[in-house]
């Protein structure tokens, strides 16, 4: 099951998902939106590897399914798969790839990944060497 506004509220308000910092208007109809750490460059037909703002901590009964925005997509940049795992918590890392012959620029704080978070039933709490990361400063 897919969660939508309602859910993804009621668990952020019962502290049984964490989104840190959090914004209303980045809790979508069906899903949650990201936001970017810092500005980025993205040079031409190149990826490059952005944080996220936000700090994530998903329980163990969702999982989280990124992509991004179509504001983008339509801009020519594209993402690989990318999945949040049940327990996940920490920044996220995305690899975004700048089809483009120019460079593409994202500012901080801009919106570029909407994640859709559904329920997962008999996952293994995710445990590996990224959870817990956190942006160089």
């Amino acid at each position: 099951m897919i969660l939508g506004h309602h859910e993804i509220k009621r668990l952020i308000n019962e502290r049984k998902m964490i989104i840190d910092p959090i914004d209303d208007e980045t809790i979508r109809e069906a899903g949650i939106d990201l936001r970017m750490y810092e500005d980025v460059i993205i040079p031409s037909n190149s990826p490059l590897n952005a944080w996220t703002l936000e700090w994530i901590k998903l329980p163990n009964d969702v999982i989280g399914f990124c992509n991004l925005r179509s504001t983008f997509a339509r801009m020519g940049l594209v993402i690989p798969p990318t999945i949040i795992d049940p327990s996940f918590e920490g920044h996220l890392v995305i690899e975004i790839f700048n089809g483009n012959d120019k460079p593409f620029v994202i500012r901080k704080g801009t919106r570029f990944l909407h994640v859709i978070l559904a329920e997962v039933k008999g996952a293994i709490p995710y445990e590996g060497v990224y959870k817990g990361q956190r942006p160089p400063r």
